[in-house]
């Protein structure tokens, strides 16, 4: 591992040349290691900033770099802290969860101020290590190892944001047929999964239809979320059902689903015309992929380094914000700020924890009060998850359906409705309508 201090004008020169090829084939803010021990470190060099000689080290999960969702947004979060702090910075990319351990070892033998764990299955290597080194701070994005001074579970109210779009869903179908695609069949996914239901059911009890709900998932591991051919076969299945709006919160998998529904609006005649909407909606997760369904993306395979160069309309219709760029970012800033141990909001209630798929944390129900230390949890309210703004569809989207999702929000916010926060499946077979 290399640290970069400085350069000759030729090596500069040569680098800038790199760069500009590299960025042809990128993603916007990710270019992807090839190694899963792919490791970097840089130094900012805009001076002395507050965490200059301090360095910060994540583990990535099995989907990696590239999946335009959960991986790489944990990635804008370790280079917006290194950018805004000037820490150095390191990383390790797992193929598999046998990479995990030994890859939070590498990076605790650098001697990195903070290390952070991205996704849910690497509870058990945190919380040996955790105990292991207890002078090392951990934090982790989706964990469940509560009450440990060196660690902070850095939680979303991902059924609360899938509730929202859910209701948009429900509300926009022209078939009262929509889908609903997880990754992995397991505990945070069914927390999706729940979220996206109750807002489902909540529109068409209020407006008084009836809309039927597919629901599937990738596989039963981790590696669902680096398996897009099994999704976009999942999403030619629920089309050929009828459904025309499908939800995918399945990382990089999802990007399968995104590729079924514009192969089938292409199919079906869609133009990419602002005046007629594809037949055929995809709604993503995480970060904002509404770009995904663009002409320019999708057709003409434009690469941007951003989200300028790129116009309505899209296939996507929206997608479910999870801010784990702000996680990452804000763990961060509390480590060089010394301010680690405040960061925690230890929620006087949390949903059951799934780890080793245990549930008595907070009663074998799921619905006990629990007390809990170590939790950062960010949700509605600090416009963490959610809708995105629309950008490319909003010109399809009646009025109607946005006041209802607004009333939704509110509702939520001024806590006259609450989303139930479910890590199990509770099935699909529910035909929706005011008296179900």
């Amino acid at each position: 591992m290399q640290t970069r201090k400085g350069v000759s004008t030729t090596l500069a020169v040569a680098i800038v040349v790199i760069v500009i090829a590299l960025a042809a084939v990128a993603y916007y803010f990710v270019i992807s290691p090839s190694s899963s021990t792919s490791s970097t470190s840089t130094t900012s060099s805009s001076g002395a900033l507050p965490g200059k000689g301090m360095s910060i080290g994540v583990v990535f999960d099995v989907g990696g770099l590239g999946d335009r969702g959960f991986n790489d947004l944990a990635y804008q979060g370790m280079i917006n802290a290194n950018k805004t702090f000037g820490v150095d910075y390191f990383y390790k990319i797992s193929q598999s969860t046998n990479d995990i351990l030994p890859n939070f070892e590498a990076l605790i033998a650098q001697h990195v101020n903070l290390v952070v764990g991205v996704g849910f299955d690497m509870d058990q290597a945190i919380a040996q290590e955790a105990a292991k080194y207890p002078q090392q701070k951990f934090a982790q994005i989706d964990g469940d190892d509560y009450n440990l001074t060196n660690v902070v579970a850095v939680k979303f109210q991902e059924n609360v944001g899938s509730a929202l779009v859910g209701a948009l869903a429900a509300a926009m179908t022209k078939t009262n047929n929509i889908g609903f695609v997880g990754g992995m069949s397991t505990g945070i996914i069914y927390k999706f999964w729940n979220g996206y239901k109750f807002g489902a059911e909540w529109a068409a009890k209020a407006l008084g239809k009836k809309v039927t709900i597919q629901e599937a998932y990738t596989g039963p591991t981790p590696a669902a979320f680096n398996d897009p051919t099994t999704d976009q076969q999942i999403g030619q299945t629920m089309m050929s059902s009828n459904a025309d709006i499908i939800y995918a919160a399945a990382g990089g998998s999802g990007l399968g689903l995104f590729n079924a529904v514009g192969a089938h609006d292409q199919a079906a005649g869609w133009n990419w015309s602002n005046s007629t909407a594809p037949p055929v909606f995809a709604i993503g997760v995480d970060a904002n992929q509404d770009y995904y369904g663009t002409r320019q993306y999708f057709v003409l395979h434009e690469n941007q380094t951003s989200f300028t160069g790129y116009t309505a309309p899209s296939f996507v219709l929206t997608s479910e914000i999870k801010k784990v760029d702000v996680g990452v970012f804000n763990v961060m800033k509390s480590v060089v700020y010394g301010n680690f141990s405040n960061i925690w909001s230890n929620p006087n209630t949390w949903g059951p924890s799934f780890f080793n798929g245990q549930t008595a944390l907070c009663g074998n129900t799921g619905d006990q009060p629990c007390h809990v230390r170590n939790v950062y949890v960010l949700g509605l309210a600090q416009g963490a998850v959610g809708p995105t703004p629309m950008s490319y569809t909003l010109q399809y989207v009646p009025q109607q359906a946005l006041n209802l999702m607004n009333q939704l929000k509110q509702g939520i916010l001024n806590g006259t409705i609450t989303v139930p926060e479910i890590y199990t499946d509770t099935g699909a077979s529910c035909l929706l309508s005011a008296g179900c």
